[in-house]
Parts: C-alpha cells; structure tokens; sequence
C-alpha cells in the first residue's frame, strides 16, 4: 500500500503479475518459506520431523516480526502465468518503499523473475514519486547481492548486527526522466 492507503500499482508483464495476498495464500507462503529456509540446512543431518519444527518456528517468529517492524506492508503474490510462485513483502512510505522480503520458489531462480519483480517496483515507486526503495540484505548472500547491485543498488551500511546490509537505490534520476519534481529543490 502506498502512503495514502492505495494500493500498489504494479504493471503486469506478459506472464508476470503480482495480487495482493489473500487469507487463502498463507498455506502456499508458510511453504515457500519452509522450501527456501530447508535449503540453508541440507548438511545439518537433522530428522525430517526436527527440521519441520525448526522451520515452523523461524516461520512464526519472522512472521511476528516483520509485523511488529512493518504493520502496514503489503504482502503480494508473485504468480507467473496465474501459478503461484513467489512472495514479496513490501513497506510503503511516501518518499520511500522497503522491499522487506522477496523469495521466489527454488524452480524459478536463475531466470530473471526477480529482476523483473524488483523492475516493476521501482517502475510503480517512481510513478507515484517516490525517492528510493531499500532493502536489506544477509551478507553472506553474494547471488542476492549482485543481484540488487546490477540493479542499481548500492550498500549503504550493516545491519542486525552485521549479519546483514542495508542497500537503497535512490530514484532519483527516475522523476527527472519523467518530468516529476523531486522537491528536493
């Protein structure tokens, strides 16, 4: 949602689109969550019955809070050709959209998915004038890392204790492609 409590404009490519999550995606988010975190466990040699319940629980907790940090953000669905595939989390201010959490099912990494869903945010912020979208980052996730610097973010700090870094892309450049004023004059 946007500032003024409308909702995110996000124009839709030919087999790409994002909705609004629904009560009826929490079954679909809780498992995508689990299939992307199991992936950082595969030489834990944990029983499958343990590996749930640790799932289950990180699951909660960054449930807890993100809603805690972030009780406005708006949850969407990234559906490709209408199947579900992804999530994005994302926290709507009136100079500044933080994309809290993006993760995408493992079968649809590598492709360009999230370039396009990270595209068409900044497209949809900088329409509707706003100054820069950030974002938060673990360190140790070079993919994602030059994943967001290719496009056009930068690092600006640590974050949580160092385990993760602040990034920002300022769209700046963006308003005055497009005429707006930026009202930073």
């Amino acid at each position: 949602m946007t500032s003024s409590g409308a909702p995110v404009r996000v124009p839709r490519t030919t087999t790409l689109r994002l909705r609004p999550a629904e009560a009826a995606d929490e079954a679909f988010i809780g498992q995508l969550f689990k299939t992307a975190k199991a992936e950082q466990f595969p030489g834990a040699g944990l029983p499958q019955a343990v590996l749930g319940a640790l799932l289950e629980q990180q699951f909660r907790a960054q449930t807890s809070s993100y809603a805690a940090q972030f009780p406005a953000a708006t949850s969407l669905i990234i559906l490709e050709r209408d199947n579900a595939i992804g999530r994005l989390l994302l926290h709507c201010e009136a100079r500044r959209w933080h994309i809290i959490d993006i993760v995408l099912l493992p079968s649809f990494r590598g492709r360009g998915i999230g370039t396009d869903v990270i595209e068409m945010v900044a497209s949809a912020a900088s329409r509707d004038a706003v100054r820069r979208l950030t974002l938060i980052v673990l360190a140790s996730n070079a993919v994602a890392r030059r994943l967001y610097a290719r496009l056009g973010f930068v690092e600006t700090g640590s974050a949580a204790g160092a385990t993760h870094i602040a990034m920002q892309k300022d769209l700046v450049d963006c308003w005055r492609a497009t005429g707006v004023d930026d009202g930073s004059a």
